[in-house]
């Protein structure tokens, strides 16, 4: 019973976003999307999710790709990101929780504090400068590369044995998807976070897909939500890589059962590595540019 007011209650937020982001889309000026964009926006969404749904998520290379490809700008990345989720992300969260069973007390608190760091971070991203964003991103992207290397070294564990979280655990895991829920609002990934909080409370690496997955589903809506109210997202190009992506999510869920991830995560530092070099790169730029401005 508690399986399905959760699947009700995530397609109605999520159909309730997408709503509105029509209803938005219908508000903002007319954007011209070239034949090129078209191209370079579909590739890029059907690779960023095939990688999302492999539970390597799909910020970092929407980041990468936006950089590479010159989509979108960098104070667009964090409402494109959150906005390109909705839609596919649901897929994703519908999938992992048919096949793979969770206790419902730990999946409804984790994806509670999701979606209350969610919130809270949408709210104050908003706010922020193009610099502050920047800086926000350089901050967290370096947090992830730690986390990957702190799992290539063994200093985390790779896997754990729980299927459930009671007690002191089940509390830090709250307190912990509050946090990574603030982390995704300005633009990083929520899988990795996820499955690193898993992890170090020894949660089953399969249990943490219907867990994050669940949770990206009903958090990036309410972040989404946020980011809307304040017209922050270019949504044309944000639903066409949104849509696009729904093509590799349903590409990995025929797979999925082949998949084996581990040098996946090798090649996620990579690509961390660049955004973290590409968005260094630009706030130190903008920066050399202020501080000669105010010199002269």
């Amino acid at each position: 019973m508690t399986k399905h007011l959760m699947i009700a209650a995530m397609l109605l937020l999520n159909f309730s976003c997408i709503g509105y982001m029509i209803y938005k889309l219908t508000k903002q000026p007319t954007v011209l999307v070239s034949a090129m964009d078209y191209c370079k926006l579909s590739i890029s969404g059907i690779l960023a999710f095939i990688s999302d749904a492999v539970g390597l998520g799909s910020f970092a290379i929407n980041i990468a790709l936006a950089e590479l490809l010159g989509t979108f700008h960098d104070e667009e990345l964090p409402a494109m990101n959150n906005g390109a989720q909705v839609i596919p992300g649901l897929l994703e969260s519908l999938f992992f929780m048919q096949i793979i069973d969770v206790e419902m007390t730990t999946l409804v608190t984790l994806v509670i504090g999701a979606c209350v760091g969610g919130v809270l971070g949408g709210s104050l991203i908003t706010h922020l400068s193009k610099q502050a964003i920047r800086l926000a991103m350089m901050f967290c992207f370096t947090l992830i590369i730690g986390l990957l290397i702190s799992e290539k070294l063994d200093l985390l564990p790779a896997s754990g044995v729980l299927t459930a979280l009671h007690s002191w655990k089940l509390l830090f895991g709250f307190l912990g998807m509050v946090l990574c829920g603030m982390l995704t609002s300005v633009g990083i990934g929520l899988f990795v976070l996820v499955q690193t909080l898993l992890f170090v409370l020894n949660v089953s690496p399969l249990i943490a897909f219907p867990i994050m997955t669940t949770a990206g589903a009903m958090q990036q809506p309410l972040t989404t939500f946020v980011f809307l109210q304040q017209d922050k997202i270019p949504l044309k190009k944000t639903l066409i890589l949104s849509l696009s992506g729904c093509l590799g999510v349903l590409f990995v869920v025929l797979i999925f059962k082949h998949i084996t991830i581990t040098w996946l995560h090798t090649l996620l530092l990579f690509i961390v590595a660049f955004n973290l070099y590409k968005i260094s790169s630009a706030y130190f730029r903008t920066r050399s540019s202020i501080d000669l401005y105010a010199s002269c």
